[in-house]
């Protein structure tokens, strides 16, 4: 079972799993959030420092935990600059069901 966490941080990583089943934060666009709270800036370094899919899956769940403690119910991810990325950030949002 030890190979669960990964396929899932991969799989996030990608975009292949639907985030409203990773803690309950969905992803979305500008247009999506538009007349939604803004809540907070959100990131999270990756563990190891590296850009790995693995890594940077890990670190966008954790900023989708930390925006799922603020009452968030979507994130708008900052786009990635560059190829050497330690860290992913985003702006949490609340919607109305």
């Amino acid at each position: 079972m030890k190979l669960l966490p990964l396929v899932t941080a991969i799989a996030l990583a990608a975009g292949s799993i639907s985030t409203a089943q990773a803690g309950g934060v969905e992803d979305a666009d500008a247009a999506k959030v538009a007349s939604c709270t803004f809540l907070k800036d959100v990131s999270a370094p990756t563990s190891t420092g590296k850009h790995t899919r693995e890594a940077l899956g890990a670190a966008m769940q954790n900023a989708r935990d930390d925006a799922a403690k603020a009452g968030a119910t979507h994130i708008v991810w900052n786009k990635i600059v560059g190829s050497d990325v330690s860290s992913v950030s985003g702006k949490a949002y609340r919607c109305p069901k």
